[in-house]
């Protein structure tokens, strides 16, 4: 009884470390942006999103005040780019140097770019997805940097890890 007793506890904890270190696989799964930048009207922007989790699927959004999210661009891999489904691409270009990184660079800054800007990454989109219904969706991250346009000299408001603020200078009279 007593060796019954001594396999079924270590066969217990073996089982809880088992599940522990399959239910943590996506935990350490986490993605980055450029940090804070600030720039001058007419500039280049790159922000740069890394992820960790070896996702197909990358994503930039942009969110102007009082809007819902418009699609950039997508990529479904290394190397690939889509179009999204927003007219707004013509002032962005993106590159996927790798899996894991999607830049979205914005050729000339100009005020209407004042916007929040998301990242994401995706095993697969929705519609590829061959999931069940009653499945767990695949594992999704996301992140966003904010574009902050001044037409004064400086930023009163930069968060140090995503933000973005763009300089002008202030107009000659």
């Amino acid at each position: 009884m007593g060796m019954w007793l001594i396999w079924c506890c270590n066969s217990f904890v073996l089982l809880c470390l088992f599940l522990l270190f399959c239910l943590t696989g996506h935990t350490d799964a986490k993605i980055t942006q450029t940090p804070s930048l600030v720039l001058k009207k007419g500039q280049t922007a790159q922000l740069t999103c890394s992820q960790t989790d070896n996702h197909n699927y990358m994503y930039w959004y942009q969110q102007q005040q009082g809007k819902g999210l418009q699609l950039i661009y997508y990529s479904r891999s290394k190397d690939n780019k889509e179009d999204g489904d927003s007219d707004i691409k013509n002032d962005f270009t993106a590159y996927r140097p790798k899996t894991e990184v999607f830049d979205l660079n914005i050729t000339s800054v100009k005020i209407e770019h004042s916007a929040v800007y998301f990242c994401a990454s995706s095993l697969d989109t929705a519609l590829q997805s061959h999931l069940l219904p009653l499945q767990k969706p695949p594992p999704s991250e996301s992140f966003s940097s904010h574009l902050y346009i001044r037409e004064r000299s400086g930023c009163s408001h930069v968060d140090r890890n995503s933000s973005l603020c763009i300089e002008i200078p202030a107009k000659c009279f």
